[in-house]
């Protein structure tokens, strides 16, 4: 059990342990600085192959057995790490954190079923908790952690690459006590290859990457050639004016997903959990603190690789995360005793505001001579993130049937990685949209016949430094605005969660009551 759980917190690292080393990893690739709407798949990716792979390989766990299935989970994730760790190409690292994003995402579900196995019923709630906890944890501690890596093995060539080679002893480790540990398990009772909805796995699919490629693409859509990414010397998107056909394959793909599930016998989403307007009010919570916490997870690298030297990046982004991860986990923490004393619409309500005055203060203060001082603002919006986290977890548990719980632990982390892969992609659209609009006036910086490539790249960054980084810094500041105002929503689903009366009165949730 402790190596399944082991296994699930290395996966939910690898979520967003690229975060703070995307720019040594396209400098080192050889890719463009300006084709953000490209490189952003290298985290896009991950993100909805996790997914994907939550409510397949849970299912997947009950038709061939839950060793089998996390064997399956550790073999995929360890192929992507391997191709993560030898790619020489975009399109190659981006195949490999695919593979690395269903493997890990994988080992969610498998991980609570198989607490559902091996623990009393009456712990059974608790212990699907900690393995929440372990995935959150992760994720928190991702950035740090590449970071980390990166910095201590700073003398090599390359010392990103070495982020996904740790992974293959430990995985290797994993794998051998996988098999000898749970080899005396019984697979649960068979249930026929229909119970396995690998057609809902592929509309899914379809429609999350329709839907982001749409989103990440979008920045351009309408936009006059050579302005945004592209005055900046950005190679054109060739999905930038397919932008309607994209969205109508997300459409549809999505309205015959929901025809499907609600018929389907063996649903891949648990589609009776969304009668309840707690239930549904917990998934858009989630889905909106996901698009926060990914704001600030993309943009606190990209602000950092703006105005610092390229070997600094890492760690200065590592240490600028610090107070926004670090706060996120101490409230998390003490949330339950928070909640306790002030109820939970008092406590949601303090969150809320701590979200906004952090983005706010980060809107105010960030400018291009320093960055220390939008850590205090980091570390208040973290601290309201963390106040939330414990009791969407508390309260996706009680409105399920005891038979439904890991269905619906399962659900609510999916629907946050939702939100934070469409966060991502809304964001590099955002970001690029505004781009066209600011840069519309500059001369565009285009490679000349006959100009060597040398040449060109010293004209971009000359560019760069003089028009593209003030830009760029005023649009992240934006962002965090616009972070603001999408934690000012989160009001509506807290409503739902806590009710109207609990909500303005302060008086304890339904959560917290005997």
């Amino acid at each position: 059990m402790l190596a399944a759980l082991l296994c699930v917190l290395l996966g939910s690292i690898d979520l967003t342990v690229v975060a703070t080393v995307v720019p040594e990893v396209i400098g080192d690739l050889g890719v463009n600085t300006a084709d953000v709407d490209r490189y952003i798949w290298i985290v896009s990716g991950y993100l909805i192959a996790y997914i994907v792979a939550i409510p397949l390989l849970g299912r997947l766990s009950d038709v061939i057995g839950r060793q089998q299935a996390f064997i399956l989970c550790l073999v995929v994730f360890l192929t992507g790490s391997v191709i993560c760790g030898s790619a020489e190409s975009l399109s190659q690292l981006i195949a490999g954190r695919v593979l690395q994003g269903m493997g890990g995402g994988g080992m969610l579900p498998v991980a609570i079923a198989l607490v559902g196995d091996r623990v009393q019923r009456r712990h059974y709630v608790a212990a699907i908790g900690v393995v929440s906890a372990i995935e959150t944890i992760g994720w928190v501690l991702g950035p740090i952690y590449g970071a980390s890596v990166v910095g201590l093995l700073g003398g090599r060539d390359e010392p990103w690459r070495w982020i996904f080679w740790i992974n293959v002893p430990l995985l290797l480790i994993a794998l051998v006590v996988v098999v000898r540990g749970f080899a005396g398990m019984s697979p649960p009772a068979a249930r026929g290859r229909r119970s396995l909805d690998l057609l809902g796995a592929l509309l899914l699919s379809i429609s999350l990457v329709a839907f982001n490629l749409a989103l990440a693409s979008g920045g351009e859509f309408g936009s006059n050639r050579g302005t945004g990414l592209r005055a900046m010397g950005g190679t054109p998107n060739p999905l930038a004016n397919h932008i309607p056909a994209l969205l109508s394959i997300c459409l549809v793909a999505t309205l015959v997903l929901v025809f499907r599930e609600r018929r389907a016998r063996f649903p891949l989403l648990p589609v009776s959990l969304f009668k309840s307007m707690r239930f549904r009010g917990n998934v858009l919570a989630n889905l909106l603190v996901g698009a926060v916490l990914m704001v600030v997870m993309v943009n606190i690298p990209v602000m950092v690789a703006l105005l610092s030297a390229p070997g600094e990046v890492s760690q200065r982004s590592a240490l600028l995360l610090a107070p926004f991860t670090i706060s996120i986990a101490a409230t998390s923490f003490i949330a339950d005793s928070v909640i306790a004393r002030m109820g939970l619409g008092r406590a949601s309500r303090v969150a809320i505001v701590m979200i906004v005055v952090g983005c706010a203060a980060v809107f105010l203060l960030l400018r291009e001579g320093s960055l220390v001082w939008v850590a205090p603002g980091l570390a208040l919006a973290g601290g309201g993130i963390g106040l939330l986290l414990p009791p969407l977890g508390a309260s996706v548990l009680e409105t399920a049937a005891a038979s439904d719980r890991g269905a619906a632990a399962s659900s609510a982390l999916m629907f946050r990685l939702l939100g934070m892969t469409v966060g991502v992609s809304a964001l590099t659209a955002l970001g690029v949209r505004r781009l066209q609009t600011l840069t519309g006036r500059l001369e565009p910086v285009v490679q000349s016949s006959g100009e060597s490539t040398a040449s060109f790249l010293n004209r971009q960054r000359l560019f760069i430094e003089e028009h593209a980084i003030p830009l760029s810094l005023q649009v992240i500041r934006e962002t965090f605005l616009v972070a603001g105002l999408v934690a000012v929503f989160l009001t509506v689903p807290l409503l739902m969660l806590a009710g109207p009366s609990d909500f303005r009165k302060g008086v304890p949730g339904p959560e917290s009551r005997p």
